[in-house]
């Protein structure tokens, strides 16, 4: 089997562009859907079902290759070079190493790859051996994302994640020993009875493993869950507005204060070692899903947007294919003003924004012509800064994302 081894804010913003004809050069990123987990956790919304047998896990591949050849054939693989792959879930390190290989193999053999693509694998500590860490290294794989989630038992326990703070040392520990130089723990902040001196103390201990990446998350409650379930019954509680909000503060300040660089309001990175995958996506890029539930964003030769929406449930996925139809529940063309939006609504996210003409390619309009009176607004409460070049939000902006796009779309 081959080897993949790829190793100064102005008083008012400026009423006209510099570059007003911007050529979008937009890689492709795949994010492959693996929907395999040991457990459920307290908290997750996401598509994902108990980890089945291997003939299970066999039929679920068999689709999962048709799924990536009917897509590749629907948009025309022969336009596109795949810039970046995550392999997320559910949790992909649940299943067996050689299942990821054969995934690899099969994109590699389908389409054109950049000469050093990232490829992120999602872990959790508790399905990580040391052997599948040398097995994933050896393949090609460059980019390990571990979800630690906490690094204080009890609040694992909350959270219902099936590992201790001390297997997710032991696990970063043995992926350096297997040769990854490039890994993100993935932490959760806000969960019930959550205290800042916690708080500051699990960041600590997650800066003291020097890895290349944090994602820091406020708790999210999703419908359905079992975290919902606890909290209408009054079993727990969640934190207070004001300690959610200084539960965020502290993260941006602790962390920059050592020197990690926010670059995505909840993302930091140490010598710009940002993840590759989620920028592509968040500057505008075209991204293809792959496994249920997936969704794909794609730019066609016309310059039209189709967005897509895999199936789910997992049944119905694989008996879509299974029977040589396309494995989509949604399609649509976005229109301009759509694309526009979520234009917004990704790329402001970042710190240093959107450029100025990626906005007036995608919609047609400059931001400041098309919503003057808001902008001159966002700009004058120090909120948003707009030059020639870009448009991006303050440090205090993007302490008030939800309320700078509410404005702005």
């Amino acid at each position: 089997m081959p080897t993949i081894k790829f190793q100064p804010q102005a008083a008012s913003p400026p009423t006209h562009l510099q570059h007003p004809e911007p050529i979008r050069k937009i890689p492709l990123a795949l994010y492959a859907h693996i929907p395999f987990c040991k457990v459920k956790c307290h908290y997750c919304a996401f598509d994902s079902v108990a980890v089945h047998s291997d003939t299970f896990i066999q039929r679920w591949l068999h689709a999962f290759l048709h799924d990536l050849q009917f897509q590749a054939q629907n948009i025309g693989q022969n336009r596109h070079r795949i810039s970046s792959i995550f392999l997320g879930g559910g949790t992909p390190s649940i299943i067996p190493a050689k299942i990821i290989e054969q995934i690899l193999e099969h994109l590699t053999t389908i389409w054109s790859m950049d000469d050093h693509p990232e490829i992120t694998l999602e872990a959790n500590p508790d399905s990580t051996t040391p052997a599948k860490l040398d097995a994933w290294h050896s393949m090609g794989i460059n980019r390990l994302s571990l979800g630690v989630q906490a690094m204080d038992d009890h609040r694992l326990a909350l959270l219902g994640r099936p590992h201790t703070a001390h297997q997710a040392r032991q696990t970063f520990e043995a992926a350096r020993n297997a040769g990854f130089d490039n890994i993100n723990l993935d932490l959760i902040h806000g969960s019930p009875g959550h205290t800042l001196d916690s708080w500051r103390h699990e960041l600590t201990r997650a800066m003291m493993l020097q890895p290349e990446h944090l994602s820091c998350y406020s708790l999210m409650v999703e419908s359905g869950t079992p975290l919902e379930r606890l909290l209408n019954s009054g079993t727990m509680q969640l934190p207070d507005e004001e300690t959610a909000a200084n539960l965020f503060f502290l993260t941006r300040d602790l962390l920059e204060d050592q020197g990690w660089e926010r670059y995505e309001i909840s993302n930091h990175a140490r010598n710009r070692r940002y993840c590759q995958h989620n920028l592509g996506i968040w500057r505008s890029g075209d991204y293809l899903g792959i496994g249920p539930s997936a969704h794909g964003k794609i730019t066609l030769e016309d310059g039209s947007v189709l967005r897509s929406i895999n199936h789910w449930p997992l049944e119905t996925y694989l008996d879509l294919l299974e029977h040589n139809h396309p494995p989509h529940c949604w399609v649509e063309h976005a229109s301009p003003k759509e694309a526009a939006a979520e234009c917004l609504l990704m790329g402001l996210r970042l710190t240093d924004g959107i450029p100025r003409a990626l906005y007036h390619d995608i919609a047609g309009v400059d931001l400041v012509d098309h919503k003057k009176k808001e902008v001159y607004f966002l700009v004058g409460e120090g909120l948003l800064v707009i030059d020639s070049c870009s448009i991006r939000l303050t440090s205090r902006g993007l302490d008030f994302l939800d309320e700078c796009l509410t404005r702005l779309i």
